[in-house]
């Protein structure tokens, strides 16, 4: 933990005693809690912070962190416009409705909130390497049912052994199209859309430092932690409970990906 921030809990400590807190300070304490990952506790100082001061930019912002953190993303959403009703230039709440929007695969909806925070920021570097990512996809979302269907060979998913610990295991095509997921239902195309959406921005990050694109990753969220292995054709992705140890996630991610490319007769 860092110096200023001993202090500081040191401090909102000490003024408890004399006086409540007033919003300033539960948003202050919020926002370390949510860097620490303690995502309950903040959205609770956040809820008290806001029924001090309703119209409070800096608390509805970081509502929708949170709201992002729980994967609620209507209530971000609105959030984020709460942000903007009172700031309508505000960068960060038009970078989150544009990261919204991106994950939605509509950016016919994400270009104009970026051109925005860029319009009144120019220097903004979050928005303009995202702006820079999208500038050349072409990307429509297709209602669902009228994806493209994968033509490969069928998958049998007692030859690819997925691990009993696992939650979700989605595997698809680089350019989005579903090859198999456990759930098998009419969410599973979704799934693939968000697992290929990851994939793209992370690869395109990677690719601005001049590390290519990506080919392992793990994402750490509130109630999973996901992990990726993917080559230039297939994306896997391979969910556990979020306090899953990494080198059992690794080893059998690894493992399903090997059994994937062996099913599908692929090579690594």
């Amino acid at each position: 933990m860092g110096l200023l921030r001993l202090l500081s809990r040191i401090w909102d400590a000490i003024t408890s005693f004399t006086r409540p807190p007033n919003a300033a300070t539960l948003f202050r304490r919020a926002d370390l809690y949510r860097q620490e990952g303690r995502f309950e506790e903040a959205a609770e100082l956040v809820a008290q912070g806001l029924r001090l001061a309703p119209n409070n930019g800096v608390g509805h912002l970081l509502s929708a962190y949170l709201h992002l953190a729980f994967r609620q993303i209507g209530p971000a959403r609105s959030e984020f416009q709460s942000v903007l009703d009172l700031d309508p230039y505000h960068p960060r709440a038009l970078l989150g409705l544009a990261k919204i929007a991106l994950e939605e695969r509509d950016l016919a909806a994400c270009r104009p909130f970026l051109d925005k925070a860029l319009q009144y920021y120019p220097d903004f570097p979050e928005a303009k390497a995202l702006q820079e990512m999208v500038a050349s996809w072409t990307m429509t979302a297709a209602p669902a049912g009228q994806r493209p269907v994968y033509a490969g060979p069928p998958i049998q998913v007692e030859k690819l052994k997925p691990p009993a610990g696992g939650r979700e295991f989605v595997l698809t095509q680089t350019d989005g199209t579903l090859v198999f997921s456990q759930q098998g239902d009419k969410d599973a195309e979704d799934l693939a859309a968000h697992v290929t959406q990851v994939y793209r921005i992370a690869s395109a990050t990677l690719q601005r430092a001049g590390l290519g694109s990506l080919r392992r990753g793990i994402v750490q969220a509130f109630t999973e932690t996901t992990f990726f292995r993917s080559n230039d054709r297939l994306i896997l992705a391979l969910s556990f409970p979020q306090d899953v140890k990494v080198g059992f996630g690794l080893l059998e991610t690894d493992k399903l990906w090997t059994n994937s490319l062996r099913e599908l007769g692929v090579r690594a």
